[in-house]
C-alpha cells in the first residue's frame, strides 16, 4: 500500500511548532539546523543534504574545511536528534505530524502520528506530491551516497568507536543522554538503565560502559544508600570505567566516564587529565564540561575555571538544564547573586522551582520573611519533595528557630537537614551531619556544602580541616 503524502505546509507547520517550543527557542543553532534540512529537503533537494554543504551554510564553515577533522555536523545532529526525541515525549506527543532525523544521514523524515504519543504509524514522505519526480530523481543520482550512509559507521566524537548507523545501542545512548542531563537521582538511574540495555544490545559499545561509570560515579553521592551499597558501585563504576577504555580509548564518553571515577575517588590530577582529554576529543559536547565543572573544579574551589567552561558549555546548549543549575551554583558562591538568580530561573521548570530563586535571592538581601512567605505558599504540603528545606532554610534565616528545626527534623534526607542547621549556625550539628555525609564523596561535600554561602561560618574551624582531609579534598 503506497505511503500517505504529507502537504509541504502541514509540514511547515509542524515544524515551527517545534523550532517554537522551549526546548527549540533558545537555541538558535539547532533551529536553523533543523529548518535547514527540512526545508531543503521540501524543495526536493536531498542530495544536498551532506556534511559539506550543512558544514558551510549552516555552522559558517569555509567551503574547503574537511568534515573528517571538524564533526561540526555529526555533534549537531547528534544534539539534534536528542532534542527532537525531547520535544516529542514532551510538548510535541500530541503533535499530528512528527519529524525525525533518522541516523546514519540528514534526510528528515516525517509521519503522521496515530493513537497513543509516539506509537509507530504509517510513514509519510515530507514532499508534497508535485515534488515526488523531482525527489526520485535526487535519490537516483546520489544512490550510492546514500546506501554507503545507511550501511555505514557513525562515529561517536572525534574518536570514538564506530557502530552501524542502525545500531539500537545508539538509539538507548541518545535517551539515556537525555535523561542523565535531568538534575535528580530519578534521571541517573533512567540512564543508566537504558544503558545497561544499550549494553546487552551491544557489549562492545565503549560510550555505554562509560555512561553506566557516569552513573555510579554520581550515583554513589546521594543520600539513601549504606557502605556496602556504595561500595558495590564504586566498584561497578571502576570496572565500566575500564571496559570503555579498554574498548576505545579514544571514545570522548570513555575518558569523561575515567574522569568521573577518578573524580569520585580523589584523584585529582588524573581526573583532570582525563576531563581535558575529552573535551579536547570533542569539544562541541557540553556534557564533559558541566561533568568537569560539577565534579572536579567546584569541589575543589576552583570557581572562576568552573564558570568558564560552564559559560561555553552554555554557548553550545543555550537550554541545558543541568548547566544553568551549574551556573546559578558557582555564581551563588562567588557572591554574584543578580546572575546566580537569572540562571536558576532558566532551570526553573515550575512555580515551586521559581519560588526557590526568587526566595535565594530575597535572603541574600536580608528580606527573610518576604522570602518565607513565597516558599510557605509554594511549598505547603510538599516539604518532603526535593526542595522543600529551603522552607527550613527560610525560617532560620528570619530567626523562627522553632520552625526551622521542626522542618529539620521532619527531612529524611541529611543534606536536606544540614543546609537547615548551616543557617541555624548551629556548628556542632552542622559538623556531625558533613561528617556522616562523607561517605557521599568530595564532589557532593565540596561542591554542595561546603562551597555554598551558608557553610561560610565553619572556616578557621580545626573540625573543617579534618573533614576535608577526610573526603579528599585539599586543606584550606
Amino acid at each position: 500500500m503506497p505511503t500517505a503524502i504529507i502537504g509541504a505546509e502541514m509540514v511547515r507547520e509542524a515544524l515551527e511548532r517545534v523550532v517554537t517550543s522551549p526546548g527549540f527557542a533558545g537555541n538558535e543553532r539547532l533551529a536553523r539546523f533543523l529548518r535547514f534540512l527540512v526545508e531543503r529537503h521540501l524543495e526536493g533537494r536531498d542530495e544536498e543534504l551532506k556534511e559539506s554543504v550543512i558544514g558551510t551554510e549552516v555552522f559558517g564553515r569555509k567551503p574547503d574545511y574537511d568534515p573528517k577533522r571538524d564533526p561540526i555536523v555529526r555533534t549537531e545532529a547528534r544534539r539534534l536528534r536528542v532534542r527532537l526525541t525531547q520535544y516529542y515525549e514532551n510538548n510535541g506527543a500530541n503533535d499530528a505530524v512528527r519529524i525525525d532525523l533518522p541516523k546514519g544521514g540528514y534526510v528528515p523524515e516525517c509521519r503522521r502520528t496515530e493513537g497513543p504519543p509516539l506509537a509507530a504509524a504509517p510513514g509519510a514522505e515530507c514532499a508534497p506530491p508535485r515534488l515526488r519526480q523531482r525527489h526520485w530523481v535526487a535519490w537516483a543520482g546520489a544512490g550510492l551516497m546514500v546506501l554507503l550512509a545507511v550501511g555505514g559507521l557513525m562515529r561517536f566524537g572525534a574518536g570514538g568507536r564506530r557502530a552501524p548507523a542502525s545500531s539500537p545501542a545508539y538509539d538507548l545512548y541518545l535517551r539515556a543522554r537525555a535523561f542523565e542531563v535531568l538534575p535528580s537521582l530519578s534521571g541517573i538511574e533512567s540512564s543508566m538503565d537504558l544503558l545497561q540495555q544499550a549494553i546487552t544490545k551491544d557489549p562492545s559499545f565503549a560510550p555505554a560502559h562509560a555512561g553506566v561509570a557516569v552513573g555510579y560515579a554520581a550515583r554513589s553521592g546521594f543520600d539513601g544508600f549504606d557502605a556496602a551499597q556504595r561500595a558495590d558501585m564504586i566498584a561497578r563504576g571502576w570496572a565500566a570505567a575500564a571496559k570503555a577504555i579498554q574498548l576505545d580509548s579514544r571514545s570522548a564518553d570513555a575518558q569523561d566516564g575515567l574522569g568521573m571515577m577518578q573524580a569520585r575517588q580523589s584523584q585529582w590530577g588524573q581526573a583532570e587529565r582525563s576531563f581535558r582529554r575529552a573535551i579536547e576529543l570533542a569539544p562541541r559536547d557540553l556534557l564533559w564540561r558541566d561533568h568537569f565543572a560539577l565534579f572536579l573544579l567546584l569541589p575543589l574551589g576552583r570557581v572562576e575555571e568552573a564558570i568558564g567552561q560552564l559559560r561555553v558549555a552554555e554557548e553550545l546548549d543555550p537550554l541545558s538544564l543541568q548547566t544553568h543549575n551549574a551556573l546559578s551554583l558557582a555564581l551563588r558562591s562567588a557572591d554574584r547573586y543578580d546572575e546566580a538568580l537569572f540562571h536558576c530561573q532558566k532551570a526553573a521548570q515550575n512555580d515551586q522551582q521559581r519560588s526557590v530563586c526568587w526566595a535565594q535571592n530575597l535572603m541574600q538581601q536580608g528580606k527573610n520573611e518576604e522570602a518565607v512567605k513565597i516558599l510557605e505558599a509554594n511549598w505547603s504540603g510538599h516539604l518532603l519533595e526535593p526542595g522543600g528545606h529551603n522552607v527550613g532554610i527560610a525560617y532560620a534565616k528570619a530567626g523562627r528557630r522553632a520552625d526551622a528545626e521542626r522542618v529539620a527534623l521532619m527531612l529524611p534526607r541529611l543534606a536536606s537537614k544540614v543546609q537547615i542547621f548551616a543557617a541555624l549556625g548551629d556548628k556542632d550539628r552542622t559538623f556531625d551531619i558533613l561528617n556522616q555525609m562523607a561517605p557521599m564523596g568530595p564532589a557532593r561535600l565540596g561542591r554542595d556544602m561546603l562551597l555554598a554561602p551558608n557553610f561560610a561560618f565553619l572556616r578557621g574551624d580545626p573540625r573543617l580541616s579534618l573533614l576535608r582531609a577526610r573526603v579528599g579534598l585539599p586543606r584550606e
